[in-house]
């Protein structure tokens, strides 16, 4: 592999961590975190933000109490009660687990990192005033999906039929489409969506979409999908069809590229915002940001599987080539 870098409770595991103390500062302040997948899969993003903490101005000692696995919402609800009881100062949601924590009323703040539209979630006003106790970081972007089909008509120039690969569940996903079907209006490539309501879903509705002679298959990142993404890469792989997505993680499943957002770096910026609310900022005034550093990743094994030969300005762009 090599890498280029652009400028850019119920069932669960709980535990807890203690960032090193800088020089002169007392442990002081406890903060939860809650996440709806294992501790191995999430624990990049925990130290990613970690890392984030400890170079937050004014950052200091922090501990950190972890809830993994909590699935489903009132599980999720449980653990931010729990929490609160706990006598953490705020909470910090991962994925899907931050819809579902707004329905335990949590009367500390909320920070979060969240792959969708947290406005169409009902979680805040607005992007720049979320108002309410929720803040943080959306990994969903409208405006990178365009971007995704033509990085993949760079790959594929005789593409003439795509199909679309969304949850329902994920909030905005309907402008994900909408933009995605705007964008090959004027290319002459014909765009089908096909829309699942849960994992089980996924297999067969690639399959009928592998049957109706897609060419190449986007993704509509979420975490149901990278979960599944292995799976879905197989089937694709199998009858010859590339897939474009949004996270690395997709990429090295086996789809042929991504582009969106470096999740290590946007927890980091997670980190950041749940600082300054231990500082003293309101939640509900600190604009909920969008991805900063984005990342082109291109799996040249997938693209030898493929038969395909990627052109060198395609790869030229790439952050991340896997080899």
């Amino acid at each position: 592999m090599r890498r280029r870098h652009l400028l850019a409770m119920s069932g669960g595991l709980a535990g807890a961590s203690l960032l090193p103390a800088r020089h002169g500062l007392a442990a002081s302040r406890t903060i939860g975190w809650i996440a709806p997948e294992p501790q191995s899969t999430i624990a990049p993003f925990l130290e990613a933000f970690k890392a984030g903490m400890r170079v937050a101005p004014g950052g200091e000692q922090v501990r950190i109490l972890e809830r993994y696995a909590v699935s489903g919402p009132d599980s999720i609800v449980a653990a931010v009660h729990e929490l609160q009881n706990q006598g953490v100062s705020l909470i910090v949601t991962q994925g899907a687990a931050t819809p579902a924590a707004a329905r335990a009323r949590p009367t500390v703040p909320i920070v979060f990192g969240f792959s969708a539209d947290p406005v169409a979630a009902g979680i805040a006003q607005s992007l720049a005033r979320p108002g309410g106790n929720f803040t943080g970081v959306t990994f969903m972007s409208v405006e990178l999906s365009p971007k995704r089909i033509d990085l993949l008509r760079a790959a594929l120039p005789d593409c003439r039929r795509m199909g679309l690969l969304s949850n329902t569940m994920h909030a905005g996903e309907e402008n994900e489409i909408a933009a995605c079907q705007k964008a090959v209006q004027s290319v002459g490539i014909s765009l089908d969506a096909y829309r699942v309501a849960g994992a089980g879903q996924i297999q067969p509705t690639v399959a009928r979409a592998l049957d109706d002679g897609i060419q190449a298959l986007i993704v509509l990142p979420s975490s149901t999908m990278v979960r599944q993404a292995a799976a879905i890469a197989a089937q694709c792989l199998a009858r010859k069809v590339p897939i474009a997505s949004g996270w690395a993680s997709i990429a090295q499943a086996g789809a042929l590229l991504t582009y969106g957002p470096n999740l290590t770096e946007a927890y980091k910026r997670v980190a950041l915002y749940a600082m300054r609310i231990l500082n003293g900022a309101a939640p509900g005034s600190l604009p909920i940001e969008q991805p900063s550093v984005l990342e082109l990743v291109v799996n040249l094994k997938t693209a030898g599987a493929l038969g395909l030969r990627l052109p060198p300005s395609l790869l030229a762009q790439a952050n991340e080539v896997i080899e």
